[in-house]
């Protein structure tokens, strides 16, 4: 049976673990460009939002001076990523390397799918092919 003062205790004992654990963690950032023509519309942003809900980290994207959530649809749409655009992914939290990893690679297949389906390559990036 706990007496007051030992789950008192125990509180403050879990709030310390959680602050070390928070401490820990550092946000991961990665640059990405956006590679198909009709940018990050409706239907990638929404697989774009699928992959980040996987994930328990805070992931954000960041165009300019703005930072939208990553796993909000209405924040990725928001954030207006066109073709050429660079945005910056960033992740904090337990599993942030991993969810910067696979993020960034949807992003590239965004263009293999354009491909796949004879949809235009987006030509302001010719040179970097």
């Amino acid at each position: 049976m706990f007496t007051r003062k030992s789950f008192l205790g125990q509180i403050s004992a879990l709030g310390i673990a959680l602050e070390n654990e928070k401490a820990k963690s550092l946000p991961i950032r990665r640059e990405v460009k956006i590679v198909n023509e009709q940018g990050l519309h409706a239907r990638p942003a929404a697989e774009f939002v699928r992959a980040a809900n996987v994930f328990r980290s805070e992931i954000w994207i960041m165009k300019g001076e703005k930072r939208f959530s990553a796993k909000s649809i209405i924040e990725v749409l928001t954030a207006n990523l066109n073709c050429g655009n660079t945005a910056v992914i960033e992740a904090e939290g337990p599993d942030s390397e991993s969810a910067i990893a696979c993020l960034a690679k949807v992003i590239l297949e965004f263009k293999d799918e354009d491909r796949k389906y004879g949809w235009n390559r987006c030509n302001c990036l010719e040179e970097d092919f």
